[in-house]
């Protein structure tokens, strides 16, 4: 009987061992730092990573009919839910104000962004924190607040001041396509950001590490959000990827829009656009195999290129989809009630060219992001590693013609086009 229960045992934990998904150790076991080691190799960075503040980069500045939200018209601007330029396309969210972001150029091949959010929702405006305070304050104002304040106020204008509830980082060398991605959402932790490739410095010597013009906890601030090594402060590689991050900023490693862009320091678009998506990490690679992401084309109209791929990577996630919609001007009813003020705005084209011709190039981009396979429309593999990209990638080579149903052929065809008469 005894041998007998041995047996089963042994049979049992073979089982597992049999069983259990090869990569089940990697996943659990791959954290914060063995990723950014992994962004250091794949990408080429030598250097140490720069120690990141929140309050270092540039504040995005919100507008309403044309209006910056500043403290003295708070109440007025932000009444309504709808601003000009949201710093996030991702509902109300995207217009609420005290976002900061910055690039740093780490070497000749590659950029770090750091991108600092307070996001809360519009119809509750004491979202952050419960707090009534004018979130039209700049950061000078929220510190000179906080200095003035004294008790049980100093730590709750702390929270205004230098706490962020989604924050992200991006590596990508603009050479190869290599990138990386680190991500928190939805907690509240302050905008000192611990070392990403080295381990927490003491607690007496953390703090003095970062720019002495910006104001410390005061010393009842919890200190756990302050304090934490980088593993506490980000969310792991595995559920990063599973967020999705990759199926925004696949088509060009970051995310554009006319309000953020190469003014703020981000590579050009049109370079961008050239490279291929190539994360770093096996669950972002996995994420991007199981999506199948591909760029999307169309064949030459009446002769020339497809406008749209000129300056932008349109991808079957990331570029197509909604993003073409609301970037022509065409998005559906709920897009537009968080988007822009302005039902007839839009971000595409800046082309000085006939609209008639524009339209037929937007219109036949569109039915091949639907329909990526019908006659007349291409994809190309772009990732997610160099051994997936097709022969000649970087000198344009490797589309595949679609061979499925004429959906598009009638709209690349047409002698005039008149985009105004069909959705």
């Amino acid at each position: 009987m005894k041998k007998l229960l041995i047996s089963v045992v042994i049979i049992l934990i073979c089982l597992f061992f049999f069983l259990a998904p090869v990569n089940q150790e990697i996943s659990s076991n791959y954290d914060v730092y063995q990723y950014v080691k992994e962004c250091k190799a794949e990408l080429g960075i030598t250097r140490k990573l720069p120690l990141l503040s929140c309050l270092d980069g540039e504040q995005i500045p919100i507008f309403v009919d044309k209006h910056e939200i500043q403290r003295d018209n708070w109440d007025e601007l932000s009444s309504a839910k709808k601003c000009d330029n949201p710093h996030w396309l991702g509902g109300d969210m995207g217009c609420w104000t005290y976002s900061h972001i910055q690039v740093l150029q780490l070497d000749n091949e590659n950029v770090m962004v750091l991108n600092c959010r307070q996001k809360g929702n519009q119809l509750n405006k004491t979202w952050f924190r419960k707090t009534k305070t004018n979130l039209g304050m700049n950061q000078q104002q929220r510190k000179e607040q906080y200095d003035n304040a004294h008790g049980a106020e100093k730590t709750e204008l702390y929270y205004l001041y230098n706490t962020f509830n989604d924050i992200g980082v991006i590596l990508r060398n603009t050479h190869t396509g290599k990138s990386c991605y680190l991500t928190q959402y939805g907690d509240a932790v302050t905008g000192f950001l611990p070392p990403l490739d080295a381990q927490l410095p003491g607690k007496s010597d953390y703090l003095n590490k970062y720019n002495p013009d910006q104001a410390r906890p005061p010393k009842d601030f919890p200190e756990e959000l302050w304090y934490r090594n980088a593993n506490q402060a980000f969310k792991s590689p595995g559920f990063t990827a599973n967020a999705g991050c990759i199926d925004c900023h696949n088509a060009h490693g970051f995310k554009y829009s006319p309000y953020i862009n190469s003014k703020q320091g981000l590579p050009r678009i049109q370079a961008m656009s050239k490279l291929p998506m190539l994360p770093v990490g096996k669950p972002f690679i996995d994420r991007f195999r199981d999506a199948d992401f591909l760029q999307v084309t169309t064949e030459a109209i009446d002769g020339m290129p497809q406008l749209c791929t000129q300056c932008h990577n349109m991808t079957t996630s990331g570029t197509c989809g909604d993003s073409i919609d609301f970037a022509t001007g065409r998005p559906s009813t709920t897009l537009h009630t968080w988007l822009t003020r302005s039902t007839s705005s839009k971000w595409m084209p800046p082309l000085i060219m006939d609209s008639a011709l524009i339209k037929k190039h937007v219109a036949t981009m569109k039915c091949c992001c639907n329909n990526p396979d019908a006659k007349g429309c291409k994809t190309r593999k772009f990732g997610p590693t160099l051994a997936d990209l097709p022969k000649d990638f970087s000198k344009g080579e490797g589309w595949v013609s679609g061979q499925g149903a004429n959906l598009c052929k009638g709209t690349m065809n047409s002698i005039q086009w008149n985009a105004d008469k069909v959705e």
